[in-house]
């Protein structure tokens, strides 16, 4: 094909807040039988290291990695140059981006929409993967948390399973009040057929979307928000005892903790979420490195409880 002359890439957005499943569902995609020849995937994380990126690894799909920031507003310039390197040297077919759970996808469409990749990419497709059991305490979040509905063309309704049966169509209804036009899918850990993903049977405007103009105002930029992110790497194994007294005791306000603890000789992937926390024992052996998602905490304090951890025999 004439170079200029190609089809528009389209380009998915995978939005929702923090630990609602959106690295799951990009991993259910990975493991898919269908094509996925000129798939990429553009991961954001809002802290300054990298985990989701670690986790979609092992697959032929090309994984491209954006940290320390929000693509919806702190780093914009980075995600412009990261699109460009995408679309030049691999010339994708099919993009998703997984923005991170502190982003407003009314802000990424905004910015794509007039920048100078208008005409290479398509009017992304926004799939919002909520938590089911985060709906009942839905009005904590904010505006952000209704934003990430309200942008949805397709909307999975994630983690059923934490609901009571009985709960699942009332919540429905209630999205659907949100966002009358999207297509909901219940799902448990985000299962899907892939190709309900890219289907074009339901098309929002988000030209006329009414709160497209006004989502950036409503809520500003992830620090704006109070919204706080550090990190935490280590080589030495942590104490199980201590780690884990250190996970049950987290406040609310810490409210996302992910990625690989090394406990004694075994690693763990942890997904702390909200006050719950899922490990997953890994095969490999290799450095402690965890990400802080949260609100009024003290980095140091959080920081030099872990590092009292460290097994002092293991330095």
């Amino acid at each position: 094909m004439v170079k200029g002359l190609e089809s528009p890439c389209d380009v998915i957005l995978i939005a929702g807040f923090l630990g609602a499943g959106k690295t799951t569902l990009l991993r259910n995609i990975l493991t898919w039988s269908g094509d996925l020849s000129r798939t990429a995937i553009l991961v954001n994380e809002f802290g300054e290291i990298g985990i989701d990126g670690e986790l979609l690894q092992g697959f032929q799909t090309p994984i491209f990695e954006l940290t320390n920031g929000c693509i919806c507003c702190t780093i914009q310039g980075d995600l412009l140059r990261t699109l460009g390197e995408i679309l030049n040297g691999f010339h994708p077919k099919r993009l998703f981006i997984e923005a991170t759970g502190v982003a407003d996808p009314f802000d990424v469409l905004g910015f794509l929409k007039t920048s100078q990749m208008e005409n290479r990419i398509s009017v992304p497709k926004v799939v919002t993967v909520l938590a089911g059991d985060l709906w009942e305490g839905r009005e904590y979040f904010g505006p952000l948390f209704f934003n990430q509905i309200k942008a949805a063309e397709l909307l999975l309704l994630n983690k059923v399973d934490l609901l009571p049966k009985e709960e699942v169509p009332q919540a429905l209804q209630e999205i659907r009040e949100i966002n009358p036009s999207c297509s909901m899918v219940p799902t448990h850990h985000c299962q899907i057929d892939p190709e309900v993903l890219w289907k074009t049977d339901v098309n929002v405007d988000h030209e006329t979307e009414p709160h497209f103009p006004h989502a950036h105002t409503e809520h500003g930029s992830a620090e704006d928000m109070g919204y706080v992110t550090f990190a935490f790497e280590h080589n030495s194994p942590l104490r199980p005892d201590c780690f884990h007294r250190f996970i049950e005791d987290l406040t609310i306000k810490l409210y996302r903790v992910k990625g690989f603890a090394l406990l004694e000789d075994k690693r763990f992937f942890v997904n702390h979420v909200g006050g719950k926390t899922e490990w997953t024992e890994l095969d490999e052996v290799g450095p402690t490195k965890l990400a802080f998602v949260g609100w009024q905490v003290s980095e140091e304090q959080v920081l030099e409880a872990l590092k009292l951890c460290v097994d002092p025999n293991q330095i």
